[in-house]
């Protein structure tokens, strides 16, 4: 690890997040080394890019599926840190992808939309396009809401 690596947490405190929290998330840690800009943030709704460079990229030349993957993960996290309960935390209990097409091109972009929101687990699904559009990956996640008490 580097001297300079930032080991300040976003926040530790339990409970939902606010999009101002939810839009710093990008700005160190892994988030920032997948290079996620945000475009839409709401309980509802979170969407974001990654404009594409050498680091993004597989042996074959297409983005990497790891890439597409931690996208998804990073934005389910956010909404569901949005649809907490005031004494929970969060943390992804499982995920699944579905590979459509290879993902090419300068810039790849994802929507995550809720499925379900309840009290212990919250559902997301995200889905992320290339710069044309088209289907790349569907990825569901399902989080956890622990009591951060327990």
């Amino acid at each position: 690890m580097t001297e300079n690596a930032n080991l300040n947490p976003i926040r530790t405190a339990p409970g939902p997040w606010i999009e101002e929290d939810i839009r710093r998330m990008p700005t160190q840690g892994f988030q920032k080394v997948l290079g996620i800009e945000l475009d839409e943030v709401s309980p509802e709704r979170i969407a974001a890019h990654i404009e594409i460079d050498h680091r993004h990229i597989n042996s074959g030349g297409a983005v990497h599926g790891g890439i597409l993957m931690s996208l998804a993960d990073s934005l389910g996290a956010m909404g569901a840190l949005q649809n907490l309960g005031p004494t929970q935390k969060t943390a992804t209990l499982e995920s699944k992808t579905n590979f459509v097409r290879a993902c090419a091109g300068a810039r790849i972009a994802a929507e995550c939309r809720p499925l379900h929101v309840g009290h212990r687990t919250s559902v997301w699904h995200t889905v992320v396009r290339d710069e044309g559009g088209r289907i790349c990956a569907h990825v569901w996640q399902t989080q956890i809401h622990l009591d951060a008490k327990a």
